[in-house]
């Protein structure tokens, strides 16, 4: 599942990283934060490299929060055990799904 999801993403950034055949670290002079000066806005270069060097760093949204001890958060959720593991789902809000490590 991991896989999949990395393989989504680089082909979604992958046209982002070369534009008009260029590397993007070619379209900027230096690091974004070296080069920028003081109440100049940041170039379009400069802000697409701090975006690609965030991206590395973000977790994804989906998915589930992996837990020792599992809890129901509402009314909504209810536990499974599926593959040997528990997990919880909600019906009334995604971002409650856990899953037992």
């Amino acid at each position: 599942m991991a896989t999949a999801l990395l393989r989504k993403v680089v082909s979604a950034v992958g046209p982002l990283l070369h534009l008009g055949g260029l590397p993007l670290s070619s379209l900027a002079p230096c690091h974004p934060r070296a080069c920028r000066q003081v109440g100049a806005p940041p170039s379009p270069a400069a802000a697409l490299l701090s975006a690609r060097l965030l991206l590395g760093l973000q977790q994804p949204a989906l998915g589930f929060k992996t837990k020792g001890v599992l809890k129901k958060r509402c009314k909504g959720c209810y536990l499974v055990k599926r593959r040997g593991r528990w997990f919880v789902y909600c019906k009334t809000n995604p971002k409650h799904k856990q899953r037992h490590m």
